[in-house]
């Protein structure tokens, strides 16, 4: 494997980031209805994609310790966008589910970020609109691929 192709690569993708946050988040970190952290909404669309999991897995998945991710659920269970439930075989164990609301919290969420993203391309022409929608569908067909080749 060539390492001066992976090293630019892996340049490429980091530096990748801080522009996307500038062109595009920077009206404020989570500018909607409740105020989330960041965390509390990494938490939201972990749980959305897994729909149920325990609180040591949440914590293992997110590199969170289980003494931080108490409060982090604690909020979004205070909002109705999770709900603890206890474990029938083992009653140490805590189960956290997401709720319809939190679903529909994420739905709300994404549809902000997708108007906020498309105010600002909205200026780009036709062309490199095109460019970019075909090379993001490409990025995300070839960076998809990393976990299958992974393991």
């Amino acid at each position: 494997m060539d390492t001066q192709l992976l090293g630019n690569i892996s340049e490429n993708i980091l530096g990748l980031f801080p522009i996307v946050k500038k062109k595009f988040f920077t009206y404020g970190p989570l500018d909607f209805p409740l105020h989330l952290s960041p965390n509390n909404f990494q938490v939201l669309l972990l749980l959305r994609e897994v729909r149920l999991s325990t609180v040591s897995d949440l914590s293992k998945q997110l590199n969170v310790s289980r003494p931080n991710m108490t409060p982090l659920l604690d909020k979004l269970v205070e909002h109705g966008l999770a709900d603890r439930q206890s474990c029938d075989s083992d009653r140490r164990v805590v189960n956290v589910a997401i709720t319809q609301e939190g679903d529909a919290f994420c739905e709300q969420v994404f549809h902000t970020f997708s108007n906020k993203i498309q105010e600002k391309l909205v200026y780009l022409p036709e062309e490199d609109l095109l460019h970019l929608s075909e090379t993001l569908n490409e990025l995300k067909h070839i960076l998809l691929k990393i976990d299958n080749a992974a393991t």
